[in-house]
């Protein structure tokens, strides 16, 4: 018969091994975007400076792309969203891509930072511990993941609802005050052209608010480009779903 004492240290000692273990599949662990096709001028920025995109490279969070005239470029998010495509004249930093399992769940952050142009996206349904919002000047956008999603969101704060919804919050340019407001299935959040004066609006999506887009045919396959590493700069989100201050 084993002394009560002894059971007492293996009984403490799995339930550390179980904690360690929890812990360990609780982490976070930094997800990627492959860029599918490139269509004119597409650059991302390395070591300060802007070099030439190309199909089948590897991004790593942080990692800011442009697009020119007539350009575009096509993204894959994997298990951090689906896709996005940048329009013309579009500059977008991926400023966090995370994901980690808890028990059965599959969870991930997606931030992006949307500073010029437009980008077009498509979003899996996501478990409701998971986050994907897209920043831009004035606005966040949050998109809800209680089913598969599709939007067009531009730097001036138009954001688009073609499937799914969302919620923006808008900060107004002129008084700083923020308003809430949900975006529903095919239907645009429309920032007031004069913020003094007015509040912003939702209303149906109408023929010409969103830009036609098809996808870039793929360049030749080969292996991975190394992943690009960018510094990041500390950014704050204000989640609009849950009011949470989101920094990295």
């Amino acid at each position: 018969m084993k002394p009560a004492g002894s059971f007492s240290k293996l009984a403490a000692y799995g339930v550390a091994v179980a904690a360690i273990i929890l812990a360990a599949s609780a982490q976070a662990a930094a997800g990627s975007a492959v860029v599918q096709g490139v269509k004119g001028t597409a650059e991302h920025a390395v070591a300060g400076s802007w070099e030439t995109l190309t199909a089948n490279t590897v991004l790593a969070p942080g990692a800011a792309l442009r697009t020119g005239v007539n350009s575009q470029i096509d993204l894959s998010l994997g298990g951090n969203g689906k896709s996005v495509i940048l329009l013309e004249n579009t500059t977008l930093e991926l400023t966090t891509l995370n994901r980690h399992r808890t028990g059965l769940d599959v969870v991930f952050e997606t931030f992006l930072t949307l500073q010029t142009g437009t980008i077009q996206g498509q979003v899996k349904k996501f478990s409701d511990a998971s986050k994907y919002e897209v920043k831009t000047p004035h606005t966040i956008v949050g998109i809800k993941g209680d089913e598969d999603s599709e939007y067009q969101i531009s730097a001036d704060g138009k954001t688009a609802l073609l499937d799914g919804s969302g919620v923006v919050a808008y900060t107004n340019p002129s008084s700083g005050g923020v308003t809430t407001s949900t975006v529903g299935n095919k239907q645009l959040f429309v920032p007031p052209v004069d913020p003094a004066a007015a509040a912003p609006s939702v209303r149906p999506v109408q023929a010409g608010d969103v830009t036609p887009a098809n996808p870039v045919r793929p360049g030749p396959v080969g292996a991975p480009a190394a992943p690009v590493v960018a510094i990041q700069q500390p950014v704050q989100f204000i989640s609009p779903t849950t009011g949470l201050t989101q920094g990295n």
